[in-house]
């Protein structure tokens, strides 16, 4: 079981750095840090989220943009999936978790991101962000805080905050007509997000379309 303390320091969304050595542009994560969330999404089977990790600088909180990344097995070397912007996208292997496999990757920016925070981030599925309707907004909540529970364990699950419904990222800002047009329940905050609650998502019509382009979408959690 994961401890407490960094399982609430992940899901608030706040910056953590795992343990890593980084020599020149190589920055090394042991596969085991992504291996544990992983296999919590695949056995739980969920279809509309998933779990993210990205890279960001520890002190400016920007993407550490990313050159190149490989998983490394004793003297084996496989390349892995990523985007350029810092997100890492490594395979589920019980093979390479076993054999004690470290993620090697190589920054577009050195001497820039001389260190680099891994965050874990919960988010909706891609493929889940066109034709939003406010029924599969419910669907994606519930998902979302299944896999916050789980995460946390049988008895971390206690302790977590109010999972209160959904932060949703516009593509781009919303113009004032746009805005307008939103349920009045619907908030948003001062990055320009839309805060939508548990409560208003089951209240509004479920076939109904927010016509509003997404870039991702997140748990909204309720911190003191």
């Amino acid at each position: 079981m994961r401890p407490l303390t960094l399982l609430l320091t992940i899901f608030f969304s706040i910056s953590l750095l795992f343990a890593s050595n980084v020599c020149a542009a190589d920055l090394k994560l042991n596969y085991s840090l992504f291996f544990g969330y992983m296999k919590t999404l695949y056995k739980l089977n969920y279809t509309h989220v998933t779990t993210a990790f990205y890279l960001t600088d520890k002190k400016t909180k920007q993407p550490c943009r990313i050159k190149n990344a490989v998983i490394v097995v004793d003297d084996s070397r496989q390349q892995i999936n990523f985007d350029k912007i810092g997100r890492l996208r490594p395979l589920l292997s019980q093979k390479f978790y076993q054999a004690g496999a470290m993620i090697e990757v190589s920054l577009l920016k050195p001497r820039l991101n001389k260190e680099c925070d891994l965050n874990v981030t919960l988010m909706a599925k891609e493929s889940e962000l066109n034709n939003l309707s406010y029924g599969k907004m419910k669907m994606i909540s519930t998902e979302l805080e299944g896999l916050l529970r789980k995460n946390a364990g049988m008895i971390g699950k206690y302790f977590l905050p109010p999972f209160e419904g959904l932060i949703i990222e516009p593509a781009q800002v919303l113009t004032k007509t746009k805005m307008s047009q939103l349920d009045k329940r619907i908030t948003i905050d001062k990055k320009g997000n839309l805060l939508i609650s548990n409560k208003t998502l089951k209240a509004l019509d479920q076939t109904k379309l927010l016509h509003v382009s997404v870039t991702k979408i997140m748990p909204w959690i309720k911190v003191s």
